[in-house]
């Protein structure tokens, strides 16, 4: 399996790297499984902006120990979605 030590990066933008050949197909399925199956645990939610409570133009998700949300009291991370009150999924390893 290749790893980024032995592929040639493509530098897309300052500090945003593509390494062509790092996942081949089934990889890239699993991987698009395991992102889909975060979102069925944690659903998208659309954060708030603090003080005022007016909602993002995005919608987000979130899985790891700790994920980032804002409403009215402000920006921080926590352990559980703000809507569901569940934990975040793990993250996949092969993302990390």
């Amino acid at each position: 399996m290749p790893t980024l030590s032995n592929l040639a990066a493509v530098v897309v933008a300052p500090g945003v790297d593509y390494f062509p050949g790092l996942l081949d197909r089934a990889e890239q399925e699993a991987l698009r499984d395991g992102i889909l199956a975060i979102l069925v645990e944690a659903p998208p939610f659309r954060p708030r902006m603090p003080r005022t409570g007016k909602p993002f133009s995005v919608r987000m998700s979130n899985c790891g120990p700790l994920g980032w949300v804002s409403d009215e009291t402000g920006y921080r991370y926590q352990p559980t979605h703000p809507e569901t009150g569940r934990a975040w999924p793990e993250m996949p390893p092969r993302l990390l």
